[in-house]
């Protein structure tokens, strides 16, 4: 028996960091998903009658992130995965890349409220794109450009959304 051969079947280690490691997404996404269902229960209700709230949507969104979450803790609470090789170790790069979309998320609901929907989510798709490696001007023009209309188009005039 070589020493790869060992190294290859070798347990997780016994201090339990690993499986603590990988209960820290799915915990943080339940947080917010649950924060998200809370937060919505706040929309002001309109004083007219319509078949969907203005909360529907938040609470759907919140209630998959909470549901979803909730179902990788319980798997890895009931079935934790075998090896800890399964994921690579977050690098410094793709730390600071993850908090940088967070911050272009944020700066994105920011500028909504002084410039309109369409430049501020073209804005947005241009930064995400550019911050999860599109380079060339196809990437950064026309998948914006695209999903920004498919956007405006859906809800700004087929749902008649106020954007």
């Amino acid at each position: 028996m070589t020493a790869s051969e060992v190294q290859v079947g070798a347990p997780a280690p016994a201090d339990g960091t690993g499986r603590f490691h990988r209960l820290i997404g799915p915990g943080v996404g339940l947080v917010i998903g649950l924060a998200i269902v809370a937060l919505a229960q706040h929309i002001v209700e309109p004083s007219i009658a319509t078949s969907f709230s203005p909360r529907w949507w938040p609470q759907i969104l919140g209630g998959i992130v909470a549901a979803l979450s909730l179902s990788v803790l319980v798997k890895e609470v009931v079935a934790p995965s075998a090896a800890d090789d399964e994921l690579e170790r977050p690098t410094t790069a793709g730390s600071v890349r993850v908090i940088a979309v967070f911050v272009v998320i944020a700066a994105y609901g920011v500028m909504w409220y002084f410039i309109t929907f369409p430049i501020a989510t073209c804005a947005l798709f241009v930064a995400l794109a550019w911050l999860l490696g599109a380079r060339g001007w196809k990437p950064l023009t026309i998948f914006p450009i695209v999903c920004t209309t498919v956007l405006y188009v859906l809800f700004g005039l087929l749902l008649k959304v106020p954007l």
